[in-house]
């Protein structure tokens, strides 16, 4: 049987819904996995060894920009993770359609990193975080269109 499915993420979570329809054609969703990340609450301090301030630099300030790098690699590597994990339940699952919301600032990015017989199967996209949303309110964001 065909499942409709959606999916909604952000950078610390995604979670994957079947929609299922009882005999008088209501949807509900039932959640089928939610992922986390520990990675990204963690501070940078306590992902890296040589903590800032460990080594006194000579002649002038040191470069503060190793941090910023390594946030921009995680949350590189997240998108990559949350892409592939989701093509993979996609491509595992049958279904007719699915649905995805993610924030703007990571929702091409991840759509980009798809399977593409996975990104020809969505039928909604919306650049909106509703990995908070309650379950029994997510339907109603996806049916606004």
């Amino acid at each position: 049987m065909s499942s409709k499915f959606i999916v909604v993420a952000d950078l610390q979570h995604f979670k994957i819904f079947n929609v299922k329809q009882d005999p008088l054609k209501r949807e509900s969703l039932e959640l089928l996995e939610n992922s986390e990340s520990l990675a990204t609450h963690q501070r940078i301090r306590e992902k890296v060894s040589d903590r800032e301030g460990n080594f006194q630099s000579i002649g002038g300030s040191g470069s503060a920009g190793g941090s910023h790098t390594i946030e921009l690699e995680e949350e590189r590597r997240r998108i990559k993770e949350i892409a592939q994990d989701v093509s993979g339940f996609l491509k595992n699952n049958s279904h007719q359609a699915w649905c995805f919301a993610a924030p703007k600032a990571i929702n091409n990015k991840i759509v980009e990193l798809l399977d593409s017989d996975v990104r020809k199967s969505m039928t909604t996209n919306l650049t909106s975080d509703l990995t908070n949303i309650p379950n029994n309110q997510l339907l109603e964001h996806f049916s606004k269109k």
